[in-house]
């Protein structure tokens, strides 16, 4: 069963964006439940850096900071934290 329901995720994470529309964005992943891509982050003690956007096909998101080897700096948002109403 458990390879069954990791087959699921990883067709979760390929039906979240198309390849035509990932093609052309530089440092995009998929994982097994997730998508990444690399951008910018800011940390308030190491300035600007490069950092790690994860969408999670739960709708969580991870935001990583990579300003230096092993920044505790990680966030992760899930669906409800993000709510506005």
């Amino acid at each position: 069963m458990e390879n069954g329901v990791e087959r699921a995720s990883d067709a979760a994470a390929a039906a979240m964006f198309g390849e035509e529309e990932v093609r052309e964005i530089s440092g995009f992943t998929r994982g097994h439940d997730y998508v990444e891509v690399m951008c910018g982050c800011t940390s308030y003690r190491y300035g600007d850096a490069v950092g790690r956007l994860r969408v999670f096909v739960s709708g969580d998101l991870e935001i990583c900071c990579e300003c230096t080897p092993g920044c505790p700096e990680v966030q992760v948002y899930d669906e409800s934290s993000l709510s506005t109403t």
